[in-house]
């Protein structure tokens, strides 16, 4: 179950990183700060913000992923050995997977599969906030760390952050915009 865990929780290393560039990227006031950056690098930046977004729902998607070949969160709590932790981290899996549902119709409908469909509606419907998407990174890291200190006594920190790079080369390339 250990490397299970490991893999489980490298991916969630990487939905962080993923969600914190795409949310510079998108809230408000950082895309204000930096729009004259994203206007002049457009063609990198939309596709660098369709690129995040997409590994994050992608990356998600896949800790819950029902497959039985698959591994996942839901299976590593439905197979742990210990009913009590079973049950304390049922109620945790339950909200992770009612965010989860609203990531597998981004994955399924807009991402995955090439469909007949309005992409835009599809976003619509799925009713997916950031915070939403944050908070499943946040249950996701709980249920890893739980599973991980009964097994071993052992906790992934996730300290893995690219935000203060991000903002050293949007503050780069602003400089740059402005000094010529």
């Amino acid at each position: 179950m250990n490397d299970k865990l490991q893999e489980v929780a490298y991916r969630i290393k990487f939905a962080i990183m993923d969600y914190r560039i795409w949310r510079i990227y998108t809230e408000p006031g950082d895309r204000a700060k930096y729009l004259e950056v994203l206007r002049r690098y457009n063609s990198f930046f939309s596709t660098s913000l369709r690129a995040h977004f997409l590994a994050v729902i992608i990356t998600l998607y896949s800790l819950y992923e029902t497959r039985r070949d698959s591994i996942s969160l839901s299976r590593l709590v439905q197979d742990t050995p210990d009913d009590k932790l079973r049950h304390e981290l049922q109620p945790i899996l339950d909200e992770a997977r009612s965010i989860w549902r609203k990531i597998a119709i981004l994955r399924n409908e807009v991402f995955a599969h090439l469909s007949d469909t309005d992409c835009e509606t599809k976003l619509a419907d799925a009713k997916l906030s950031p915070n939403e998407i944050e908070r499943l990174i946040e249950l996701s890291k709980h249920l890893v760390n739980k599973l991980s200190y009964t097994s071993d006594h052992t906790v992934d920190v996730f300290n893995a952050d690219p935000t203060t790079d991000t903002y050293k080369l949007l503050n780069t390339l602003r400089r740059e915009i402005r000094s010529q």
